[in-house]
This record gives C-alpha cells, sequence and structure tokens, in this order.
C-alpha cells in the first residue's frame, strides 16, 4: 500500500481546484444573469460544480458555453434598469382628467396612449388594464385614481418610474408597492396611486416593456438567484 500523500504537496492541488471551481460559477453566473442558461441549467451546473473534486470535472460545465465578448457591458443587480426601450415623447396639449371605466367589461390603456394629470379607473364588475410602461410622464406628479367594486384593476409601471400608493381594501385586495424616493425631485416624474377595492381588488405590477407578467417573475428570479450567488461568493472570498 502506497504511504499516504503529505499534506503540504496536496494543498497547492486543492487551492488550484478552489480557485478554478470559482471561476466556473463566476462564468455560469454571469451567462445567467444574461439570459443565457435558464435557471434549472444554472441550478444543475453549480450544484455539479461544487460536488466536483477534479479539474477533469469542471471543464465540461462550460466547455460549451460561447465565448463572452470582451465589450460587453457588466451586469447589475437590477437588468430591468438597463432594458428600456425609448419612450413616446411627453405630448404638450396633456389633458387634465379622464375616465376609465369598465362596467360588466373591460378596458385598457397601453402603448403611447395621451396620459392625463389626473386619470379616474372605475370597476364595477369588470376589469382594467392601465400600462405606463410606453409613455414618458412629465415632471410632477400624475394621479390615478381606482375604485373597484366586484371588479378588478392592473397597473403596469416599468422599474425605473417612481410610484406611491395609498389606498385600502373591503372584502378585496390591494397589491402595491411604494418606489419613491423620501425627497422626491420636482424635476422627476411621479406617479401616485389612490384606490379603494369593495369586494375586488387591484394591483401595480412591475415590468420590462412587452415582457408579460410569466417573463416578469422568471426574470426576477434569475436577478434574485445571480445576486445570492454574488453575495455567496463575496462571503466566501472575505473568509
Amino acid at each position: 500500500m502506497l504511504p499516504p500523500m503529505p499534506e503540504a504537496s496536496q494543498k497547492p492541488a486543492l487551492v488550484a481546484l478552489r480557485r478554478r471551481r470559482q471561476e466556473v460559477i463566476d462564468r455560469l453566473t454571469e451567462d445567467f444573469a444574461r439570459d443565457l442558461l435558464d435557471v434549472d441549467e444554472f441550478e444543475s451546473r453549480v450544484d455539479r460544480a461544487h460536488q466536483a473534486t477534479s479539474m477533469e470535472a469542471l471543464e465540461p460545465l462550460v466547455s460549451d458555453l460561447e465565448p463572452l465578448e470582451k465589450d460587453a457591458p457588466p451586469i447589475s443587480d437590477s437588468q430591468a434598469m438597463e432594458l428600456h426601450r425609448p419612450r413616446a415623447p411627453v405630448p404638450a396639449d396633456r389633458p387634465r382628467t379622464r375616465w376609465a371605466v369598465a362596467v360588466m367589461g373591460g378596458v385598457e390603456r397601453k402603448g403611447s396612449w395621451r396620459v392625463p394629470n389626473r386619470l379616474k379607473v372605475v370597476c364595477v364588475m369588470g376589469g382594467a388594464e392601465i400600462d405606463f410602461r410606453d409613455v414618458a410622464l412629465p415632471p410632477g406628479e400624475t394621479e390615478v385614481s381606482i375604485t373597484c367594486i366586484m371588479g378588478g384593476a392592473e397597473v403596469i409601471v416599468p422599474p425605473d418610474l417612481p410610484v406611491e400608493c395609498d389606498g385600502f381594501a373591503i372584502l378585496g385586495g390591494f397589491e402595491h408597492v411604494d418606489r419613491a424616493p423620501p425627497q422626491h425631485d420636482p424635476d422627476a416624474p411621479l406617479l401616485r396611486i389612490k384606490g379603494v377595492a369593495l369586494m375586488g381588488g387591484f394591483t401595480i405590477a412591475t415590468r420590462l416593456p412587452g415582457e408579460s407578467a410569466r417573463q416578469a417573475r422568471r426574470r426576477e428570479r434569475r436577478e434574485r438567484r445571480a445576486l445570492e450567488e454574488r453575495q455567496r461568493r463575496q462571503l466566501a472570498s472575505g473568509k
């Protein structure tokens, strides 16, 4: 039987393996953040990287990946802030008040529509979809007032639009998000949403232009997992 290998000679090999494993995980995370790997494939390869005990086991995890462009922009914590299409210019003759009423039916506002200073949405046993992703709001407040009675409304906003919400529900639901700085810049747009739901509900959803609800959930899950992986790498490198 051969004598056990001295610990001193094992250490360089372990250090090299650990370094290569981290390089492989970094590369997988980069491709995952750029949407070149789906969630299942990313998780599978990262798990195999953590379980690898040799260089030979690590190489197949990245050998089939396309080379990254040298000038590719870095991936931020939220890709949503970087992927917007140019929005339509703000119309000079913006109306002061408009209504969107759905009574036992549906109403939509989407695309490059003219957003008024104040939009009143009423849903009575009906539904409304108000989409702000392809419009540009002027500086200052734009108000949306929502009333849902045995009906529902969904407001869709882009990730970079500051939003303030205030509402309540009676035998219904109100799902909202507040995303506005403590001190609002008067030269920047602000969407203020107020609402009441009686045996109904309304939601405020954040999506990229052209993105469906399912695609938004998958993107947010990818971003969250990529962020967790970066944090795990940072903790590991700090030890």
